[in-house]
């Protein structure tokens, strides 16, 4: 048999709820996306801005070349710098204009002083004809700018340049970015909303399938309270109801039935069980037969002899009371006898009340009285010092008592038959265990043939025996074991082969009556 190995409570795993799962695989998943989301928004914005930033300087230096050529034709120097104030003034996007020579030296510009350094030598031109630009930075100015140069008559009169502010672009970025940012954070709740719903309608049903197994046990299934899983919780069953079945609605469909099919089982192996128990409580009738007959038919003989008596003298009426007496006495030893046979007998309810065991003891030990005196055996009845109550059932415990007495019994009249001067004795003792006060514990012992090693740990065992055919159905100890263990007792077995058996049976004390 493969045994499956048991994780220590050092090795187990670290449980996160569903929910959570849930949670930080759509919240990465949504930052993930929507990073790249922003990254891709950010490029292509950012290119397109760049783009019309371009086209834009290219037509508003293409106008202001139109105005300016005349002024540089006639080298009117003043008017050409009103004209590139007037323009600046006119659009904040453009951070500066110059108008350079064909070696590229500034003659004209919007700066109130000096140009700053680093705007000189923006551009080496190669051709005369091209429009071109750069980005520069200049002292004074932290602003990322756009210089655009283009040519004034194929640069033969010189160049002119624009530089425009990119600033624009940056405040559309970090708009459109707030924007997105903004989409993700709101998309981040709903996915925790959803998440949230999402985890309930799914671990909602599970937890019910945990909770349910976790109580379910021996105890609900014997008394028919074993609950069902439902897929949905009460307050949205009938809307979420409505909805397709998933593969939630097969596990809890399967695990519906598996308890159902469970109940059944339990309740099958019970049926069975109380039909094991009757087929061997009447065999051990059968077993007490010859000794039932005798207990009837001693006191029955003393009767048909007082009325052979009280027949014979009808006219001695203080015989005749006395005659009478005797079988008013007798019969009721016998009304006793049949009694406690079926009492016995009668197919029993398995329902538990609060008895005193001893009860059950002595009613075993009257049924074997005839087996008992017919094999002479010594039988000790240990006073019990206590008056203690349990929980149990009369009839079942009296039927594994009488088992063990006739076991007892059997291993006596087999040594007896190995050794005919033998003496067979039965000691039978009770009493609270001295070291567990809620524990009674009653022992029987015999000084009979005795169990071998070999047979000792097989004698649980259904259908086992080792009496000759006819004499036992190999049931008995198996059936008082699971009496027992319905009691939540415990029956255990000391044997040695030619030295005896020692059982020793221990119930759970509900209440102490006195000491």
């Amino acid at each position: 048999m493969n045994k499956i190995p048991l994780k220590s409570k050092g090795t187990e795993k670290v449980k996160i709820p569903l929910f959570w799962k849930f949670t930080i695989g759509m919240v990465v998943v949504v930052i993930l996306f929507g990073s790249i989301n922003v990254a891709l928004v950010h490029r292509i914005i950012f290119s397109s801005l760049e783009e019309e930033l371009q086209e834009k300087g290219v037509f508003m230096s293409q106008i202001i070349s139109q105005r300016a050529i005349n002024y540089i034709l006639f080298d009117d120097v003043v008017a050409l710098n009103v004209l590139l104030d007037e323009v600046k003034a006119a659009d904040e996007s453009i951070e500066y204009i110059l108008v350079c020579d064909p070696d590229c030296q500034i003659k004209a510009h919007t700066f109130d002083g000096l140009v700053p350094d680093g705007l000189h030598d923006v551009h080496q031109r190669e051709q005369s004809n091209e429009v071109i630009s750069a980005h520069v930075k200049f002292q004074g100015s932290d602003k990322l700018i756009r210089d655009i140069s283009i040519p004034l008559l194929d640069g033969n009169i010189g160049f002119l340049r624009v530089g425009l502010t990119e600033d624009n672009i940056g405040r559309t970025l970090d708009k459109a970015t707030r924007t997105l940012l903004g989409m993700i954070m709101f998309l981040v709740v709903i996915s925790l909303v959803g998440t949230f719903i999402f985890s309930y309608l799914v671990t909602s049903p599970v937890k019910d399938i945990s909770n349910i197994a976790d109580n379910l046990d021996m105890q609900s299934i014997q008394e028919k309270k074993v609950m069902f899983a439902s897929r949905y919780p009460r307050r949205v069953e009938k809307i979420m109801g409505l909805l397709p079945g998933d593969e939630i609605d097969i596990l809890v469909s399967r695990f519906n039935e598996m308890v159902n099919r469970l109940q059944k089982a339990y309740d099958e192996l019970e049926d069975a069980q109380k039909k094991l128990i009757q087929s061997e409580k009447l065999a051990s009738i059968g077993t007490l037969a010859s000794g039932v007959a005798h207990e009837v038919n001693n006191p029955l003989a003393g009767i048909m002899h007082c009325i052979t008596r009280i027949k014979k003298y009808p006219e001695k009426k203080d015989e005749a009371e006395k005659y009478l007496e005797l079988m008013e006495e007798a019969a009721k030893k016998m009304e006793m006898v049949v009694k406690n046979l079926l009492d016995f007998a009668r197919q029993p309810d398995f329902h538990k009340v609060d008895l005193d065991p001893k009860e059950a003891l002595k009613n075993s030990l009257s049924l074997a009285k005839h087996r008992l005196e017919k094999e002479s055996i010594d039988v000790k009845l240990n006073s019990c010092p206590h008056d203690i109550l349990i929980s149990g059932n009369k009839n079942q415990l009296e039927q594994v008592f009488l088992n063990l007495i006739i076991n007892s019994i059997d291993a006596i009249a087999e040594r007896k038959n190995q050794n005919s001067g033998f003496s067979g004795e039965i000691n039978v003792s009770c009493g609270i265990l001295e070291n567990d006060y809620e524990k009674f514990q009653i022992k029987i012992e015999d000084n009979g043939i005795g169990i071998s090693n070999e047979n000792l740990n097989k004698i649980y065992d259904p259908f086992f025996t080792t009496k000759p055919p006819g004499k036992g159905t190999g049931l008995g100890l198996s059936v008082s074991m699971n009496i027992i263990s319905d009691h939540d007792g415990e029956l255990e077995i000391q044997s040695e082969s030619g030295f005896g058996t020692i059982v020793n049976i221990t119930l759970p004390v509900k209440s102490l009556i006195s000491t």
